[in-house]
């Protein structure tokens, strides 16, 4: 039997879940007091200032139960990129090769426009009943909202704009064109030129529609071939690949770290992940062993310290 059998009201979804009955209606009781608001840079601006909504431990382990033993369970849509096994920001870009012609368009404040009113209907559309909706909706919102912080946001996010998906793939379709989503971002793309302006006043019309709104100030029309940047990766060759001045930057890391041991110490994280992504893109290239020998020899160098030190 599936969750929508087996989570009918709060004991039987606390079992489901793996916690106690008691300790889930405390966390529903008091939700909203159990997140901490940070900020961070957001990647296409430094300079302005994101906020996320961090559940703590206690918060975000029930958060996590409910995305592995209910949200991951239900199926996304094959347009969809974003916060799925097995798709990625490199399969979306993948798409878009060869310089293929694509317009993009952003829905403002994503996360922030899904209500707990909405999160509740969706997961009585499904089949759970009415006390359980309420217990997860209150569960995976804060201040009526899904939080942009919750390991549960975005899978939820997905599932709940899948009828918005098949509308928008549908027009898509009658269009004789392709689309995809990546998050907040609608992308509709063919392997020629077309008439991007009346496709986006349909496209707005339709999100408007279901509750959201495009943010005008951020879509954009990339022509054929034309030099451009999709996702973060340069689409308009045969295969993505990452912008030269990021490829500098990786270099710039990787030979520090080849002369620095101490420095490289401290970043090893974020040369592991830089590693990790290049590989993602180029495969295992001789740039890549590169930087592999060289971060193995960190490694191995970290023994001797003491002895180079003196």
């Amino acid at each position: 039997m599936n969750a929508v059998g087996q989570c009918v009201d709060l004991v039987s979804t606390s079992n489901f879940l793996g916690f106690a009955p008691q300790h889930i209606f405390y966390l529903v009781e008091n939700a909203d007091n159990y997140y901490i608001n940070i900020q961070i840079p957001k990647r296409s601006n430094p300079r302005i200032l994101r906020d996320l909504h961090i559940p703590n431990s206690e918060l975000k382990g029930v958060q996590r139960s409910i995305n592995n033993k209910i949200l991951t369970k239900m199926p996304v849509g094959q347009n969809v990129h974003s916060y799925v096994a097995g798709r990625s920001v490199l399969t979306a870009a993948r798409e878009f090769c060869p310089g293929k012609a694509v317009l993009k368009l952003d829905i403002r404040d994503f996360f922030p426009s899904i209500s707990t009113r909405r999160v509740h209907g969706f997961l009585n559309s499904v089949g759970f009943k009415s006390k359980c909706c309420f217990i997860l909706s209150k569960l995976t919102t804060m201040n009526d909202r899904l939080a942009q912080g919750a390991p549960t946001s975005p899978m939820l996010s997905n599932l709940l704009v899948g009828r918005l998906d098949e509308q928008l793939s549908s027009l898509a379709a009658s269009w004789d064109i392709k689309y995809l989503r990546y998050s907040d971002d609608l992308f509709f793309y063919k392997d020629k030129n077309f008439n991007y302006p009346r496709l986006s006043e349909i496209v707005s019309n339709i999100v408007n529609n279901a509750g959201f709104e495009i943010n005008v100030e951020k879509t954009k029309y990339h022509p054929i071939r034309r030099p451009r940047l999709t996702l973060g990766l340069l689409t308009h060759g045969d295969k993505p690949k990452i912008p030269g001045p990021q490829r500098r930057k990786y270099r710039s890391l990787f030979f520090k770290a080849s002369r620095d041991v101490h420095w490289a110490e401290q970043k090893i994280d974020l040369l592991r992940g830089t590693l990790e992504w290049y590989k993602c893109v180029y495969g295992r290239n001789d740039t890549y062993n590169q930087y592999r020998t060289i971060l193995e020899n960190v490694s191995r160098l970290k023994i001797h310290d003491s002895y180079r030190s003196k």
